[in-house]
């Protein structure tokens, strides 16, 4: 089999690298590409690969061999320009995607905790800038990032309470806005729905009960808004991982007994989608081609 499956989450037509908006650290990030970017890498995605919706990844797994190696697209969290930049792009080239939205920002007006730091830092970097350099790069990939993947919940809401009270900014925060429920309700039969967590909190970090609450909501929730869909229960783990050294096992035997068919972790390299029906890894995105040549060119 070689099918390989690609993370996305945001495109804008323009990206702003003002330290001042969010945007700036979603593209420091590599989750936010410019619509120029987004467009060259479908170009050469379609040149050299078959991109192929959530049946021909099933077929995929089942062993059926592509002439070219196919790829399935796939897109989280539910951000606005997803319907406001990307469908309209996928839907002019008759592309099929997987969407993985998370619920509360789309059914509320939560705010993800990853989006909360950045609004604060944000907000700091327009007014008193209280925040160091060094500090401010430890939110986006240091230190502080990781342990704000690390904890559970609650632990991380301290963690951005003593930010917001360092950088001077008052709650609640702005994030960038996300598509609401009828929006994703009237997308296509080309988009397959998968479930991408409640708050994004990540699944090992909460306990086994709250993990199966969870659970229940968001896979009803994805069933109730689309229940004509027959390729299986999807699931992407928020931050893109599923078990923790601490409780091996404890993620996956979760999300196991919800039934979920296809669960996917996310990575940094390219690797076939023929592990674990649990443990599929997604590649996060990046800017530019360079990095999806791998795919079909076996001397890189």
């Amino acid at each position: 089999m070689n099918c390989y499956a690609l993370c996305y989450h945001r495109v804008l037509p323009v990206v702003l690298k003002d330290l001042g908006t969010i945007d700036a650290y979603h593209h420091a990030r590599s989750i936010l590409h410019s619509l120029a970017d987004f467009r060259s890498q479908l170009d050469m995605l379609q040149e050299h690969c078959e991109i192929v919706d959530a049946a021909g990844f099933v077929r995929a797994r089942a062993g059926e061999v592509p002439v070219k190696p196919a790829v399935l697209l796939t897109f989280d969290d539910g951000y606005a320009d997803f319907a406001s930049v990307i469908m309209p792009e996928l839907l002019a080239r008759g592309l099929p995607c997987v969407l993985f939205p998370t619920k509360a920002p789309v059914t509320t007006s939560f705010v993800p905790p990853r989006d909360q730091v950045y609004a604060i830092l944000a907000a700091d970097y327009r007014s008193r800038r209280r925040i160091s350099e060094e500090e401010r790069q430890s939110w986006i990939s240091g230190s502080n990032k990781a342990r704000m993947l690390e904890v559970g919940p609650s632990e991380q809401a301290a963690l951005i309470d003593g930010l917001a009270a360092c950088a001077g900014v008052d709650f609640p925060l702005i994030g960038p806005a996300h598509m609401t429920e009828t929006q994703i309700k009237q997308l296509p039969s080309s988009v397959y729905l998968g479930a991408h967590g409640l708050f994004h909190h990540e699944f090992g970090s909460l306990s086994d009960g709250a993990l199966r609450g969870e659970l229940r909501e968001i896979l009803g929730w994805i069933a109730h808004i689309r229940p004509t869909q027959d390729k299986g229960v999807w699931l992407a783990y928020p931050n893109g991982k599923s078990d923790r050294e601490v409780r091996p096992g404890a993620v996956t035997k979760a999300v196991a007994e919800a039934k979920v068919d296809y669960a996917f972790k996310a990575c940094f390299r390219h690797e076939p989608s023929k592990s674990s029906r649990l443990e599929i890894p997604r590649m996060f995105s990046k800017d530019g081609v360079d990095y999806l040549r791998p795919i079909w060119d076996k001397n890189l």
